[in-house]
């Protein structure tokens, strides 16, 4: 790809006035709002080590890094949405290369230690990368292109065989993802993957083979945690978070005291909050306070006001890119946008489902907010290719 070439005629095109005016104000509001939420959330707990194994850090040893991460994103987003040909994405060859690419990625974790039982990060120096979060744009891609360029194979009645053949590589990244014990992403990429399925239009009985073979392999994945847990000799640290969200107030389990601060982190913010900066629950009460639950600090702080509003920016962008999908012409483009919306809801209602304990705590962010500069990195970067392509729609309407 000539940069140059491509700066030239996004100039010429004027592609930089067609770029979404309140997408690109949430995200930049998003970005705002998350520095200032984890600088909040650390800032006290870094001078202890509670988030860095006691490690004892500057209290914006956080922020900083986040306020880098948010930078990046925001020219990675600004870039992919007014230069980037995203036509790339539909070239087969780069994906044969970024699929090996990322196996090597996906397995790298295994020679680290694990988090929580689960074998996701890679830890180089200073710098945590988790390829999941790339696993699963790639898998979204990859599908949205074999529906492109199979379609005349998938409307009509095919092999289970010739289904699983084309789909080879998405299921070998979700193999990969879920050898890792990272039950949490590997569910979401599944469902994400669903909805691809369901919004396509592949042929209603090879939705049934894939639905049948994959109801089998959930059966034996639960079958499989069941054994894990029974001869772990204690209850695995999954099997607690389930206990946990059928009774948080048992107090049997950790989990059960974070779920529970969580809960009164919320009462105590009520609608107004406390004030930024006055959380009593992130001194040491919650774990994990500028990442799994930052919300919950977000809610003490804020109110129940703060909330609704970060919800309110994450609903724009949401609904902008589920608008991309719905009016695109392109199979590639449409089921590559609404599978990027599906993943950006799915982890939103999984988190405020799980720090609100409505749904069992699983340590998946929140989109854009969350602490975590190589998940927001790629995620903006995917939203501007969106963008790119919700910007070749306007043009198309003006004409």
């Amino acid at each position: 790809m000539n940069i140059r070439k491509e700066i030239k005629i996004a100039i010429q095109n004027k592609k930089y006035k067609r770029i979404d005016f309140l997408v690109t104000l949430s995200l930049i509001v998003l970005l705002i709002f998350s520095c200032i939420m984890v600088y909040s959330a650390s800032m006290i707990g870094n001078k202890y080590g509670m988030f860095t194994g006691g490690v004892q850090v500057s209290s914006n040893y956080f922020f900083k890094k986040q306020i880098l991460w948010a930078i990046l994103s925001l020219l990675s987003y600004l870039f992919f949405s007014v230069i980037f040909p995203y036509r790339i994405f539909k070239e087969k060859k780069f994906y044969e290369i970024f699929a090996i690419f990322l196996a090597i990625l996906l397995l790298l974790p295994f020679l680290q230690s694990s988090v929580n039982g689960a074998h996701s990060w890679i830890r180089i120096g200073g710098f945590t990368f988790q390829p999941s979060t790339a696993a699963q744009i790639f898998v979204i891609a990859y599908m949205a292109l074999m529906f492109e360029s199979r379609r005349k194979i998938l409307i009509r009645p095919t092999s289970l065989k010739n289904i699983l053949h084309i789909f080879a590589i998405p299921l070998f990244i979700i193999f990969l993802i879920f050898i890792q014990n990272d039950s949490g992403t590997m569910l979401i990429t599944t469902t994400v993957v669903f909805v691809i399925l369901l919004c396509s239009n592949m042929c209603f009985s090879n939705i049934l083979k894939i639905l049948k073979i994959s109801s089998i392999s959930f059966l034996v994945l639960m079958f499989f945690l069941l054994l894990s847990s029974l001869f772990s000799g204690k209850s695995s640290y999954r099997v607690n978070r389930f206990k946990t969200f059928i009774n948080p107030f048992s107090g049997n389990t950790i989990s059960d005291n974070h779920i529970v601060n969580s809960l009164i982190s919320f009462s105590n913010g009520g609608v107004f909050g406390r004030g930024l900066g006055n959380s009593i629950q992130k001194l040491g009460y919650l774990p994990e306070a500028h990442t799994d639950f930052i919300l919950a600090v977000t809610a003490e702080e804020l109110g129940y006001i703060g909330v609704l509003f970060l919800i309110l920016l994450l609903l724009i962008v949401v609904l902008k890119v589920i608008y991309t999908g719905l009016k695109s012409h392109g199979t590639f483009e449409s089921l590559f946008s609404l599978g990027f919306a599906s993943l950006l809801l799915i982890q939103i209602i999984i988190n405020i489902g799980g720090v609100s304990a409505s749904l069992p705590m699983t340590g998946v962010p929140i989109p854009f907010f969350s602490f975590g500069g190589s998940s927001m990195f790629i995620l903006a970067t995917t939203l501007g290719v969106i963008m790119n392509i919700h910007s070749i729609i306007k043009l198309e309407n003006n004409r």
